[in-house]
């Protein structure tokens, strides 16, 4: 007989002929979708402590208490992590079951919010072999996407991480989250577990470190030594907590209800019910389940507050895995995202959500972000021309560089514009800038566009003018800027021509033929450039 089907004759002898008047558990999500469907119908309500698929609700199962947090509650710290780096595309990898699955369509929506692609999902089998999970990690290798957010628990995130550092995935270039069920068990793991995800970002429940939980893991330490002599004492996790304070919370009702015993009366049922149909109902299910969820206190995890069934979301600590030991870097509150301490606020002068976190080492023992995508070694460069000191040179600016030998270098408005939206771009781009070197004259601006048309460049960027004829031949973006000189220009030679050539020298003024050199000379000064501006573009 399964796990599942031991559970599951367990609470119907509990609920049948036990006449209990609550449970507390199961463990696993799959588990308690059963026992709280057996809780509704008998009206006793169910307190699980480690029951996270969001598809567990008091809207589907009235009598369940969720007295964890639901696996969507993290969705948001997730997706702020991945926003404050700039990662394009996420590959989710989670277990294919209710608890892998649950959170899945939360983290789509998230990311969907901050234009963050998931091009592909990675479905690993609950009783997944060694060689299943080295031909899905495979083909994830052979992905351009190097960010990959695991949902699974222990016991098989833990082989996932081992088979990958033997596949060279924990190297340089990768970046790896993990939700809080590998998270919370981070400090149980074996040394050679934990080697082989150093580098790795993990986020889990806030627990404050209150005087009261100090006291209670001495205790427990103390207990641990004293039953089992000589043995490795395990480490509370959340869950652990937890569980203790599902049963202080029930604990607290029932003495606030002084409920001394209840119990059942029999439903009025047709003489072909099934098994499951001839439950008795628990007469104070009702009141015990509002005194369990009206019970407020502050306990070893944290501040203890049903609402809607659910237990309310506290902050989320983000840590690193550095040198086999898990570090802290931050914490992500609803109120204020990423800050560096827990009661502080981010700087909103800040121009990067990244400075709410500490130091980080990724893998590959490197404190430099990954891009998020691979760039293939085989890619195009993408030829991209300038304009060669024929325009302003605040906009386009070719000069040597002075760090390498025959080398430019090219600065200016138009290329720092162009570069910001470069980064913006889902995939890496590999570019190189190519000055046109070519004397100026009036056909300039017309010849450099007409090389994209040719291919002899895949782009240009520069001070550019749209007009019409050459709009046949290349795609605009869309304009950044004006320079209004053809305004100026014009302007003056219609103020010439509307005086007569006596009338200029009665008053001194120059002849026409002088006054139109003037405007000429001055239209070259000002003008310099694509003389044809109304906007400034790229392309």
């Amino acid at each position: 007989m399964n796990l599942f089907s031991l559970i599951r004759n367990a609470a119907l002898d509990l609920m049948k002929n036990v006449e209990v008047q609550a449970i507390i558990g199961p463990k696993s999500s799959m588990q308690a979708e059963f026992v709280a469907d057996l809780g509704g119908k008998a009206h006793v309500p169910i307190i699980s402590y480690a029951a996270t698929s969001p598809s567990l609700s008091s809207s589907r199962y009235p009598y369940f208490i969720r007295a964890t947090l639901s696996d969507s509650s993290q969705v948001k710290a997730i997706s702020s992590i991945v926003n404050a780096f700039g990662w394009r595309e996420v590959v989710p990898i989670y277990v294919d079951n209710e608890f892998g699955a649950g959170i899945i369509p939360f983290l789509m929506d998230d990311f969907g919010k901050i234009n963050t692609r998931v091009p592909y999902r990675s479905v690993i089998p609950s009783s997944a072999t060694d060689y299943q999970i080295v031909a899905e990690l495979q083909k994830l290798k052979r992905m351009r996407t190097r960010v990959f957010v695991v949902h699974m628990l222990p016991d098989i995130g833990t082989k996932l991480f081992i088979r990958a550092k033997q596949l060279g995935m924990m190297r340089r270039g990768y970046a790896w989250i993990i939700t809080d069920a590998l998270t919370n068990g981070l400090r149980n793991f074996d040394d050679s577990v934990i080697e082989t995800m150093n580098g790795v970002i993990g986020v889990k429940p806030h627990v404050p470190q209150t005087e009261q939980y100090k006291n209670f893991t001495k205790r427990w330490k103390l207990m641990s030594e004293k039953m089992k002599p000589g043995d490795l004492t395990p480490k509370l996790d959340v869950l652990d907590l937890r569980a203790y304070d599902s049963v202080t919370a029930l604990a607290m009702a029932i003495e606030r209800l002084s409920l001394s015993s209840g119990g059942f009366y029999k439903q009025n049922n047709s003489g072909n019910s099934t098994d499951l149909e001839t439950f008795k109902i628990s007469k104070i299910g009702p009141i015990l389940l509002d005194a369990i969820s009206s019970t407020r206190f502050s306990g070893l995890s944290g501040d203890f507050h049903i609402v809607g069934g659910q237990l309310q979301s506290p902050a989320y600590q983000v840590v690193n895995v550095i040198a086999n030991v898990e570090k802290g870097i931050g914490f992500w509150t609803a109120e204020n995202g990423i800050v560096r301490q827990l009661n502080s606020r981010r700087s909103k002068t800040s121009s990067s959500l990244k400075s709410g976190f500490g130091a980080i080492v990724w893998p590959g023992d490197t404190v430099n972000p990954p891009i998020g995508l691979v760039i293939p070694k085989d890619g195009k460069i993408l030829r991209v021309g300038v304009p060669k000191n024929a325009g302003f040179l605040e906009f386009v600016n070719v000069t040597e560089d002075p760090e390498a030998s025959n080398k430019t270098k090219v600065t200016g408005y138009c290329i720092d514009i162009f570069e910001a939206v470069m980064k913006f771009v889902h995939s890496p781009v590999l570019y190189e800038y190519s000055p046109y070197d070519r004397k100026e004259d009036d056909s300039y601006y017309n010849d450099l566009v007409y090389h994209v048309y040719e291919g002899k460049f895949d782009a240009v960027v520069g001070d550019v003018t749209i007009i019409a004829n050459r709009s046949k031949y290349v795609d605009f973006s869309l304009p950044f800027t004006e320079s209004g000189v053809s305004m100026v220009e014009l302007f003056a030679i219609l103020q010439y021509e509307e005086l007569s050539q006596d009338s200029m020298k009665e008053v001194g003024s120059p002849t026409m033929k002088e006054g139109k050199k003037a405007v000429q000379k001055t239209g070259r000064g000002s003008g310099r450039g694509d003389r044809r501006h109304n906007t400034l573009d790229f392309f």
